[in-house]
Protein backbone atom coordinates (compact mmCIF):
# COMPACT_ATOMS: atom_id res chain seq x y z
CA UNK A 1 0.00 0.00 0.00
CA UNK A 2 1.24 3.48 -0.93
CA UNK A 3 1.77 5.94 2.01
CA UNK A 4 1.21 8.74 -0.44
CA UNK A 5 -1.37 8.83 -3.16
CA UNK A 6 -1.63 12.44 -5.09
CA UNK A 7 -4.87 12.01 -7.93
CA UNK A 8 -5.12 14.59 -10.24
CA UNK A 9 -4.01 17.89 -8.41
CA UNK A 10 -4.52 20.97 -10.52
CA UNK A 11 -3.90 24.73 -9.72
CA UNK A 12 -3.96 28.00 -11.72
CA UNK A 13 -2.63 31.36 -10.48
CA UNK A 14 -4.94 33.72 -12.19
CA UNK A 15 -4.50 32.41 -16.05
CA UNK A 16 -1.04 30.68 -15.41
CA UNK A 17 -2.00 26.98 -14.94
CA UNK A 18 0.62 26.32 -12.69
CA UNK A 19 -0.06 21.74 -12.31
CA UNK A 20 -2.53 20.45 -14.80
CA UNK A 21 -3.42 16.79 -13.31
CA UNK A 22 -0.44 15.79 -11.48
CA UNK A 23 -0.88 11.81 -10.01
CA UNK A 24 1.37 9.81 -8.64
CA UNK A 25 2.28 7.28 -5.58
CA UNK A 26 5.14 6.69 -2.99
CA UNK A 27 5.70 4.11 -0.53
CA UNK A 28 7.22 4.02 2.69
CA UNK A 29 10.97 3.67 2.77
CA UNK A 30 11.32 5.23 -1.03
CA UNK A 31 12.63 8.38 -2.26
CA UNK A 32 11.26 9.78 -5.43
CA UNK A 33 12.94 12.39 -6.81
CA UNK A 34 10.29 15.25 -8.31
CA UNK A 35 12.71 17.03 -11.59
CA UNK A 36 11.63 19.53 -14.08
CA UNK A 37 12.41 23.26 -15.67
CA UNK A 38 12.22 26.03 -13.78
CA UNK A 39 8.32 27.36 -13.96
CA UNK A 40 7.30 23.55 -14.16
CA UNK A 41 5.27 23.45 -10.88
CA UNK A 42 7.34 21.30 -8.44
CA UNK A 43 6.99 23.81 -6.08
CA UNK A 44 3.47 24.23 -6.43
CA UNK A 45 2.95 20.85 -5.57
CA UNK A 46 4.61 21.17 -2.48
CA UNK A 47 2.75 23.55 -1.67
CA UNK A 48 -0.64 21.46 -2.18
CA UNK A 49 0.69 18.57 -0.44
CA UNK A 50 2.24 20.43 2.62
CA UNK A 51 -1.29 22.59 3.14
CA UNK A 52 0.43 25.84 2.32
CA UNK A 53 -1.80 26.05 -0.77
CA UNK A 54 -5.19 24.68 -1.53
CA UNK A 55 -5.34 22.91 -4.67
CA UNK A 56 -8.21 23.65 -7.04
CA UNK A 57 -9.29 19.56 -7.75
CA UNK A 58 -7.47 16.87 -7.30
CA UNK A 59 -6.96 14.76 -3.78
CA UNK A 60 -3.79 14.06 -1.22
CA UNK A 61 -3.77 11.21 0.38
CA UNK A 62 -1.60 10.00 3.32
CA UNK A 63 -2.29 6.68 4.54
CA UNK A 64 -5.67 6.51 2.80
CA UNK A 65 -6.44 9.40 4.73
CA UNK A 66 -7.75 12.60 2.64
CA UNK A 67 -5.58 15.53 3.74
CA UNK A 68 -6.22 17.92 0.51
CA UNK A 69 -6.58 21.33 1.86
CA UNK A 70 -5.87 20.93 5.24
CA UNK A 71 -4.38 23.60 7.21
CA UNK A 72 -0.04 23.06 7.29
CA UNK A 73 -0.52 22.42 11.36
CA UNK A 74 -3.07 19.70 10.69
CA UNK A 75 -0.92 17.89 8.28
CA UNK A 76 2.30 18.25 9.88
CA UNK A 77 0.42 16.41 12.77
CA UNK A 78 -0.49 14.04 10.49
CA UNK A 79 3.14 12.97 9.94
CA UNK A 80 4.45 15.46 6.95
CA UNK A 81 7.69 17.05 7.84
CA UNK A 82 8.48 19.53 5.39
CA UNK A 83 11.95 21.57 4.16
CA UNK A 84 11.64 24.73 1.74
CA UNK A 85 13.34 25.77 -1.07
CA UNK A 86 14.45 29.39 1.12
CA UNK A 87 15.70 27.54 4.37
CA UNK A 88 12.95 28.24 6.93
CA UNK A 89 15.02 28.94 10.65
CA UNK A 90 15.11 31.51 13.07
CA UNK A 91 17.97 33.54 12.41
CA UNK A 92 18.83 35.01 15.53
CA UNK A 93 18.36 31.82 17.68
CA UNK A 94 21.05 29.60 18.11
CA UNK A 95 21.56 26.63 15.84
CA UNK A 96 20.30 24.30 19.38
CA UNK A 97 17.13 27.04 19.99
CA UNK A 98 16.40 26.04 16.25
CA UNK A 99 16.32 21.99 17.35
CA UNK A 100 14.53 22.89 20.70
CA UNK A 101 12.01 25.04 19.27
CA UNK A 102 11.02 22.06 16.83
CA UNK A 103 11.03 19.37 19.67
CA UNK A 104 8.63 21.63 22.19
CA UNK A 105 6.22 21.80 19.21
CA UNK A 106 6.40 18.01 18.53
CA UNK A 107 6.02 17.90 22.33
CA UNK A 108 2.96 20.39 21.83
CA UNK A 109 5.35 22.70 25.14
CA UNK A 110 5.26 25.79 22.28
CA UNK A 111 2.73 28.27 24.59
CA UNK A 112 3.62 27.56 27.97
CA UNK A 113 5.16 30.82 28.37
CA UNK A 114 5.99 30.18 32.03
CA UNK A 115 8.52 27.55 31.66
CA UNK A 116 12.02 27.74 30.45
CA UNK A 117 12.37 26.68 27.15
CA UNK A 118 16.64 26.31 27.33
CA UNK A 119 16.57 22.92 28.90
CA UNK A 120 14.19 21.02 26.85
CA UNK A 121 15.30 17.97 25.70
CA UNK A 122 18.89 19.46 24.60
CA UNK A 123 20.44 15.50 24.18
CA UNK A 124 17.90 15.04 21.49
CA UNK A 125 18.28 18.28 20.19
CA UNK A 126 22.42 17.44 19.99
CA UNK A 127 21.68 14.16 18.82
CA UNK A 128 19.75 15.35 15.90
CA UNK A 129 22.13 18.08 14.93
CA UNK A 130 25.24 15.25 15.18
CA UNK A 131 22.93 13.25 12.48
CA UNK A 132 23.10 15.92 9.75
CA UNK A 133 27.18 17.23 11.14
CA UNK A 134 25.69 20.11 12.53
CA UNK A 135 26.61 19.47 16.45
CA UNK A 136 30.18 21.21 16.63
CA UNK A 137 28.00 24.51 15.23
CA UNK A 138 25.29 23.94 17.92
CA UNK A 139 25.78 27.43 19.84
CA UNK A 140 26.35 29.51 16.90
CA UNK A 141 22.89 32.01 15.61
CA UNK A 142 22.06 30.91 12.39
CA UNK A 143 22.81 34.54 11.02
CA UNK A 144 25.96 33.38 11.11
CA UNK A 145 25.77 30.00 9.01
CA UNK A 146 26.61 29.45 5.58
CA UNK A 147 23.28 28.88 3.74
CA UNK A 148 24.51 25.09 3.08
CA UNK A 149 24.54 24.61 7.10
CA UNK A 150 21.50 26.59 7.53
CA UNK A 151 19.93 24.26 5.38
CA UNK A 152 20.75 21.08 7.37
CA UNK A 153 19.69 22.73 10.66
CA UNK A 154 16.34 22.75 8.03
CA UNK A 155 16.44 19.39 7.69
CA UNK A 156 17.26 18.57 11.82
CA UNK A 157 14.13 20.66 12.59
CA UNK A 158 11.72 19.00 10.30
CA UNK A 159 13.32 15.21 11.14
CA UNK A 160 12.54 16.67 15.07
CA UNK A 161 8.74 15.53 14.56
CA UNK A 162 9.70 11.93 13.48
CA UNK A 163 7.54 12.24 10.14
CA UNK A 164 6.12 9.63 7.82
CA UNK A 165 6.65 11.54 4.80
CA UNK A 166 9.24 14.09 4.78
CA UNK A 167 9.15 16.44 1.94
CA UNK A 168 12.28 18.66 0.80
CA UNK A 169 12.26 21.04 -1.67
CA UNK A 170 15.75 21.67 -3.11
CA UNK A 171 17.79 20.18 0.25
CA UNK A 172 21.35 20.65 -0.79
CA UNK A 173 21.07 24.13 -2.13
CA UNK A 174 24.35 25.55 -1.13
CA UNK A 175 26.39 22.63 -0.72
CA UNK A 176 29.04 21.33 -2.62
CA UNK A 177 29.50 18.27 -4.67
CA UNK A 178 30.79 16.11 -1.70
CA UNK A 179 28.51 17.67 0.70
CA UNK A 180 25.43 17.03 -1.19
CA UNK A 181 25.91 13.33 -1.61
CA UNK A 182 26.83 13.03 2.05
CA UNK A 183 23.55 14.45 3.39
CA UNK A 184 21.18 12.57 0.85
CA UNK A 185 23.14 9.51 1.10
CA UNK A 186 22.23 10.08 5.23
CA UNK A 187 18.51 11.13 3.96
CA UNK A 188 18.69 8.15 2.25
CA UNK A 189 19.23 5.44 5.19
CA UNK A 190 16.85 7.34 7.39
CA UNK A 191 14.03 6.51 5.20
CA UNK A 192 15.08 3.01 5.46
CA UNK A 193 15.24 3.07 9.07
CA UNK A 194 12.49 5.01 9.96
CA UNK A 195 10.00 3.42 7.06
CA UNK A 196 9.68 7.38 5.93
CA UNK A 197 8.44 8.10 2.44
CA UNK A 198 10.68 11.19 1.23
CA UNK A 199 9.51 13.13 -1.85
CA UNK A 200 12.29 15.84 -2.99
CA UNK A 201 13.18 17.95 -5.43
CA UNK A 202 16.48 18.92 -6.71
CA UNK A 203 18.47 20.61 -9.72
CA UNK A 204 22.13 18.38 -8.96
CA UNK A 205 21.83 15.45 -11.37
CA UNK A 206 24.20 13.59 -9.47
CA UNK A 207 21.82 13.54 -6.47
CA UNK A 208 18.28 12.68 -8.41
CA UNK A 209 20.32 9.99 -10.39
CA UNK A 210 22.52 8.62 -7.45
CA UNK A 211 20.42 9.11 -4.74
CA UNK A 212 16.53 8.40 -5.79
CA UNK A 213 14.59 5.11 -6.36
CA UNK A 214 12.41 6.62 -8.88
CA UNK A 215 12.09 9.71 -10.67
CA UNK A 216 9.15 12.08 -12.07
CA UNK A 217 9.32 15.11 -14.20
CA UNK A 218 7.39 17.80 -14.84
CA UNK A 219 6.99 20.28 -17.56
CA UNK A 220 4.81 22.67 -17.95
CA UNK A 221 2.53 21.52 -14.94
CA UNK A 222 2.44 18.08 -16.69
CA UNK A 223 3.74 14.74 -15.32
CA UNK A 224 5.81 13.98 -18.16
CA UNK A 225 7.29 10.93 -17.14
CA UNK A 226 8.19 8.95 -14.37
CA UNK A 227 10.33 5.85 -13.74
CA UNK A 228 13.93 4.66 -12.62
CA UNK A 229 17.02 6.78 -12.59
CA UNK A 230 18.29 5.21 -15.66
CA UNK A 231 15.58 4.94 -17.48
CA UNK A 232 14.50 8.65 -16.90
CA UNK A 233 18.36 9.89 -17.99
CA UNK A 234 17.97 8.07 -21.27
CA UNK A 235 14.91 9.38 -21.75
CA UNK A 236 14.54 11.52 -25.05
CA UNK A 237 12.06 13.56 -24.09
CA UNK A 238 13.27 14.07 -20.87
CA UNK A 239 16.37 15.27 -22.28
CA UNK A 240 14.88 18.12 -24.88
CA UNK A 241 12.59 19.29 -22.13
CA UNK A 242 15.17 19.48 -19.21
CA UNK A 243 18.43 17.74 -19.13
CA UNK A 244 20.05 19.40 -22.07
CA UNK A 245 23.27 18.73 -23.40
CA UNK A 246 25.20 20.33 -20.52
CA UNK A 247 27.46 23.04 -20.41
CA UNK A 248 30.37 22.21 -22.56
CA UNK A 249 27.83 21.38 -25.35
CA UNK A 250 25.64 25.13 -25.25
CA UNK A 251 26.73 27.71 -27.92
CA UNK A 252 27.47 31.43 -27.28
CA UNK A 253 27.92 33.82 -29.30
CA UNK A 254 31.53 34.58 -30.03
CA UNK A 255 31.93 38.18 -30.92
CA UNK A 256 30.38 41.49 -30.37
CA UNK A 257 27.48 41.45 -28.24
CA UNK A 258 24.05 42.84 -30.04
CA UNK A 259 24.37 46.64 -29.34
CA UNK A 260 21.59 48.75 -27.79
CA UNK A 261 19.21 51.05 -29.89
CA UNK A 262 20.03 54.83 -28.69
CA UNK A 263 17.50 54.81 -26.98
CA UNK A 264 18.26 51.96 -24.75
CA UNK A 265 14.81 50.35 -25.19
CA UNK A 266 15.45 47.96 -27.33
CA UNK A 267 18.05 45.40 -28.88
CA UNK A 268 19.50 46.21 -32.52
CA UNK A 269 20.50 42.66 -34.02
CA UNK A 270 24.45 42.54 -34.42
CA UNK A 271 25.68 40.75 -37.48
CA UNK A 272 25.71 36.94 -37.61
CA UNK A 273 29.18 35.31 -35.79
CA UNK A 274 30.13 32.35 -35.22
CA UNK A 275 29.22 29.56 -32.96
CA UNK A 276 31.85 28.50 -29.88
CA UNK A 277 31.40 26.00 -27.43
CA UNK A 278 30.34 27.14 -23.92
CA UNK A 279 33.63 28.73 -21.73
CA UNK A 280 36.18 29.05 -25.22
CA UNK A 281 35.03 32.65 -25.55
CA UNK A 282 36.89 34.14 -22.71
CA UNK A 283 39.89 36.68 -22.69
CA UNK A 284 43.36 35.13 -22.55
CA UNK A 285 43.94 36.36 -19.26
CA UNK A 286 42.80 39.03 -16.64
CA UNK A 287 42.96 42.93 -17.99
CA UNK A 288 46.45 44.98 -17.17
CA UNK A 289 44.83 47.97 -16.24
CA UNK A 290 44.05 49.07 -12.87
CA UNK A 291 41.62 46.64 -10.88
CA UNK A 292 38.40 47.68 -11.24
CA UNK A 293 37.90 46.36 -7.70
CA UNK A 294 40.78 46.45 -4.77
CA UNK A 295 40.34 44.07 -1.50
CA UNK A 296 43.22 44.76 0.87
CA UNK A 297 43.47 42.30 4.09
CA UNK A 298 39.54 42.00 4.86
CA UNK A 299 38.82 41.13 8.17
CA UNK A 300 35.28 40.74 8.74
CA UNK A 301 33.36 39.09 12.26
CA UNK A 302 29.91 38.05 13.43
CA UNK A 303 29.68 39.14 16.54
CA UNK A 304 32.96 37.91 18.46
CA UNK A 305 33.38 35.14 15.73
CA UNK A 306 35.97 36.61 13.83
CA UNK A 307 34.96 34.69 10.07
CA UNK A 308 37.69 36.58 7.51
CA UNK A 309 40.96 36.59 8.02
CA UNK A 310 42.91 39.18 5.83
CA UNK A 311 41.35 38.71 2.35
CA UNK A 312 42.87 40.18 -0.36
CA UNK A 313 41.64 39.89 -3.81
CA UNK A 314 41.30 41.98 -7.29
CA UNK A 315 38.77 42.02 -9.72
CA UNK A 316 39.44 43.79 -13.40
CA UNK A 317 36.90 45.28 -16.40
CA UNK A 318 35.67 42.79 -17.77
CA UNK A 319 36.77 40.30 -15.54
CA UNK A 320 35.33 37.39 -14.18
CA UNK A 321 36.60 36.37 -11.22
CA UNK A 322 35.76 33.21 -9.63
CA UNK A 323 35.50 33.14 -5.26
CA UNK A 324 35.87 28.92 -4.58
CA UNK A 325 35.33 27.08 -1.64
CA UNK A 326 33.90 24.61 0.58
CA UNK A 327 30.70 25.36 2.26
CA UNK A 328 31.03 27.43 5.16
CA UNK A 329 34.40 28.81 3.86
CA UNK A 330 33.30 32.60 3.74
CA UNK A 331 32.37 33.37 0.33
CA UNK A 332 29.17 35.25 1.09
CA UNK A 333 30.79 36.82 3.94
CA UNK A 334 33.55 37.94 1.80
CA UNK A 335 30.98 39.60 -0.88
CA UNK A 336 28.96 40.79 2.34
CA UNK A 337 32.00 42.80 3.39
CA UNK A 338 32.40 43.96 0.16
CA UNK A 339 29.18 45.44 -0.32
CA UNK A 340 28.73 46.98 3.16
CA UNK A 341 25.98 44.26 4.66
CA UNK A 342 28.28 43.64 7.70
CA UNK A 343 28.21 45.41 10.95
CA UNK A 344 31.76 44.42 11.63
CA UNK A 345 34.81 44.68 9.29
CA UNK A 346 38.49 46.01 8.54
CA UNK A 347 40.47 46.49 6.04
CA UNK A 348 40.15 48.44 2.81
CA UNK A 349 38.35 47.64 -0.51
CA UNK A 350 38.23 50.51 -3.34
CA UNK A 351 36.03 50.55 -6.41
CA UNK A 352 37.65 51.94 -9.26
CA UNK A 353 40.36 53.37 -7.19
CA UNK A 354 37.57 55.09 -4.34
CA UNK A 355 37.62 53.64 -0.93
CA UNK A 356 34.69 52.15 -0.06
CA UNK A 357 35.41 50.79 3.06
CA UNK A 358 33.24 51.53 5.86
CA UNK A 359 30.55 53.68 3.35
CA UNK A 360 26.51 52.22 3.87
CA UNK A 361 25.70 49.63 1.44
CA UNK A 362 22.96 52.11 -0.36
CA UNK A 363 26.01 54.50 -1.09
CA UNK A 364 28.40 51.78 -2.37
CA UNK A 365 25.84 50.83 -4.35
CA UNK A 366 25.26 54.32 -6.16
CA UNK A 367 28.39 54.07 -6.77
CA UNK A 368 28.55 51.30 -9.16
CA UNK A 369 28.49 48.00 -7.18
CA UNK A 370 25.87 45.50 -7.72
CA UNK A 371 24.97 42.47 -5.22
CA UNK A 372 22.82 39.26 -6.00
CA UNK A 373 21.98 37.35 -2.96
CA UNK A 374 22.21 33.54 -2.59
CA UNK A 375 18.26 33.97 -1.09
CA UNK A 376 17.55 36.44 -4.30
CA UNK A 377 15.13 39.08 -1.73
CA UNK A 378 12.62 39.88 -4.63
CA UNK A 379 9.73 41.46 -3.38
CA UNK A 380 7.56 38.61 -3.65
CA UNK A 381 4.20 40.99 -4.02
CA UNK A 382 5.62 42.98 -6.97
CA UNK A 383 5.41 42.17 -10.29
CA UNK A 384 8.44 41.61 -12.89
CA UNK A 385 8.30 44.94 -14.35
CA UNK A 386 7.97 46.94 -10.90
CA UNK A 387 11.02 44.49 -9.21
CA UNK A 388 12.90 45.95 -12.10
CA UNK A 389 11.72 49.52 -11.52
CA UNK A 390 12.70 49.14 -7.95
CA UNK A 391 16.56 49.00 -8.96
CA UNK A 392 16.64 51.22 -11.84
CA UNK A 393 19.46 54.02 -11.52
CA UNK A 394 20.51 56.10 -14.04
CA UNK A 395 23.13 55.51 -16.36
CA UNK A 396 26.70 55.76 -15.87
CA UNK A 397 30.33 56.36 -17.38
CA UNK A 398 33.54 54.77 -17.02
CA UNK A 399 36.30 56.84 -15.74
CA UNK A 400 37.56 57.43 -19.98
CA UNK A 401 34.35 59.43 -20.39
CA UNK A 402 32.97 56.10 -22.27
CA UNK A 403 29.03 55.09 -21.62
CA UNK A 404 29.03 51.72 -19.43
CA UNK A 405 26.12 49.51 -20.17
CA UNK A 406 22.86 50.77 -20.04
CA UNK A 407 20.36 48.17 -18.74
CA UNK A 408 16.44 48.68 -19.57
CA UNK A 409 13.78 46.17 -18.83
CA UNK A 410 13.85 45.13 -23.00
CA UNK A 411 17.22 44.59 -22.77
CA UNK A 412 16.91 42.44 -20.01
CA UNK A 413 14.29 40.55 -21.69
CA UNK A 414 16.69 39.96 -24.27
CA UNK A 415 19.40 38.58 -21.70
CA UNK A 416 16.55 36.47 -19.86
CA UNK A 417 14.03 35.57 -22.52
CA UNK A 418 11.92 33.37 -19.58
CA UNK A 419 11.49 37.14 -17.88
CA UNK A 420 10.38 38.38 -20.88
CA UNK A 421 7.05 36.03 -21.09
CA UNK A 422 6.16 37.08 -17.41
CA UNK A 423 6.70 40.50 -16.98
CA UNK A 424 3.10 40.88 -15.19
CA UNK A 425 3.60 38.18 -12.88
CA UNK A 426 4.10 38.60 -9.49
CA UNK A 427 7.30 37.39 -7.53
CA UNK A 428 5.70 35.02 -5.21
CA UNK A 429 4.41 33.09 -8.24
CA UNK A 430 7.23 32.65 -9.67
CA UNK A 431 9.96 29.31 -9.76
CA UNK A 432 13.22 29.58 -7.79
CA UNK A 433 15.20 29.85 -10.68
CA UNK A 434 13.25 32.39 -12.34
CA UNK A 435 13.08 34.81 -9.20
CA UNK A 436 17.11 33.98 -9.48
CA UNK A 437 16.93 35.19 -12.74
CA UNK A 438 15.05 38.36 -11.49
CA UNK A 439 17.38 39.12 -8.59
CA UNK A 440 19.90 39.02 -11.43
CA UNK A 441 18.17 41.86 -13.16
CA UNK A 442 17.39 43.90 -10.85
CA UNK A 443 20.85 44.40 -10.22
CA UNK A 444 21.64 45.09 -13.66
CA UNK A 445 18.82 47.94 -13.39
CA UNK A 446 21.37 49.39 -10.87
CA UNK A 447 23.84 50.10 -14.24
CA UNK A 448 26.70 48.78 -11.84
CA UNK A 449 30.28 48.49 -12.86
CA UNK A 450 30.72 45.37 -10.77
CA UNK A 451 28.85 42.66 -9.72
CA UNK A 452 28.83 40.25 -6.68
CA UNK A 453 27.21 37.29 -8.10
CA UNK A 454 26.61 34.84 -5.10
CA UNK A 455 26.04 31.13 -6.25
CA UNK A 456 24.27 31.99 -9.21
CA UNK A 457 23.09 28.40 -10.34
CA UNK A 458 21.35 27.49 -7.08
CA UNK A 459 18.27 26.03 -7.85
CA UNK A 460 18.28 26.76 -11.30
CA UNK A 461 17.72 24.34 -14.10
CA UNK A 462 20.63 22.45 -15.69
CA UNK A 463 19.23 24.64 -19.21
CA UNK A 464 18.49 27.94 -17.51
CA UNK A 465 22.70 27.47 -15.98
CA UNK A 466 23.64 27.63 -19.43
CA UNK A 467 21.45 30.48 -20.21
CA UNK A 468 22.88 32.23 -17.12
CA UNK A 469 26.15 31.47 -18.20
CA UNK A 470 25.79 33.04 -21.39
CA UNK A 471 24.70 36.22 -19.29
CA UNK A 472 27.56 36.55 -17.12
CA UNK A 473 29.95 35.90 -20.31
CA UNK A 474 28.06 38.97 -22.09
CA UNK A 475 28.26 41.14 -18.54
CA UNK A 476 32.04 40.36 -19.26
CA UNK A 477 32.15 41.38 -22.82
CA UNK A 478 30.38 44.44 -22.03
CA UNK A 479 33.12 45.19 -19.86
CA UNK A 480 31.42 44.52 -16.34
CA UNK A 481 33.67 42.93 -13.79
CA UNK A 482 32.05 39.83 -11.94
CA UNK A 483 33.22 38.29 -8.63
CA UNK A 484 31.56 35.23 -8.63
CA UNK A 485 30.93 32.75 -5.57
CA UNK A 486 30.29 29.46 -7.19
CA UNK A 487 30.31 25.61 -5.73
CA UNK A 488 29.52 24.89 -9.63
CA UNK A 489 32.78 23.84 -10.95
CA UNK A 490 31.65 23.60 -14.65
CA UNK A 491 29.89 26.84 -14.99
CA UNK A 492 32.85 28.33 -13.15
CA UNK A 493 35.12 26.45 -15.32
CA UNK A 494 33.20 28.27 -18.65
CA UNK A 495 32.68 31.82 -17.69
CA UNK A 496 36.03 32.65 -14.90
CA UNK A 497 38.98 33.94 -16.16
CA UNK A 498 40.98 33.68 -12.59
CA UNK A 499 40.02 31.82 -8.76
CA UNK A 500 40.47 32.71 -5.51
CA UNK A 501 40.14 29.27 -2.80
CA UNK A 502 39.30 30.23 0.17
CA UNK A 503 39.34 28.29 3.19
CA UNK A 504 38.39 29.02 6.92
CA UNK A 505 37.84 32.49 6.24
CA UNK A 506 41.83 32.85 4.31
CA UNK A 507 42.55 32.62 0.51
CA UNK A 508 44.83 29.64 0.43
CA UNK A 509 45.11 29.36 -3.49
CA UNK A 510 44.84 31.35 -6.39
CA UNK A 511 45.28 30.34 -10.38
CA UNK A 512 44.12 31.03 -13.44
CA UNK A 513 40.53 29.06 -13.66
CA UNK A 514 41.41 26.49 -16.67
CA UNK A 515 44.73 25.86 -14.29
CA UNK A 516 42.44 25.22 -11.05
CA UNK A 517 39.75 22.96 -13.13
CA UNK A 518 42.96 21.12 -14.45
CA UNK A 519 45.00 20.50 -10.99
CA UNK A 520 43.09 17.75 -9.45
CA UNK A 521 45.15 17.76 -6.44
CA UNK A 522 44.04 21.38 -5.56
CA UNK A 523 40.63 20.38 -6.56
CA UNK A 524 40.50 17.63 -4.28
CA UNK A 525 42.39 19.65 -1.21
CA UNK A 526 40.86 22.73 -1.49
CA UNK A 527 36.84 22.10 -2.67
CA UNK A 528 36.66 18.11 -2.16
CA UNK A 529 35.98 17.72 -5.80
Amino acid sequence: MSLLRVEGLRKSFGGVQAVQGVSFALAAGELLALIGPNGAGKSTCFNMLGGQIRPDAGRVLLAGQDITGLPPRVIWRLGVGRTFQIAQTCASFTVLQNLQLALLSHDRRGWRWWRRAGQHRVPDALALLEQVGMQDQADRPCSELAYGDVKRVELAMALAHAPRLLLMDEPTAGMASAERLALMRLVRRLARERAMAVLFTEHSMDVVFGQADRVAVLVRGQLLAQGTPEAMRQDERVQAAYLGGGLEEAPVVAGPHPSLSPEGEGVIPAQPVALAPLGRGRGEGPPQSAPLLAVEHLNAWYGAAHILHGVSLQVGRGEVVALMGRNGAGKSTTLKGIAGLLARTQGRVQLQGQAIHGLPAHQIARLGLGYVPEDRRIFTDLTVLQNLEVGRQAPRHWPDGQPAPHWTPATLFALFPNLGEMPHRPGGQMSGGEQQMLSVARTLMGQPLLVLLDEPSEGVAPLIVAQMARAILQLKARGVGILLSEQNLTLAQAVADRAYVLEKGQIVHEAPMAELARDARARQAYLGL
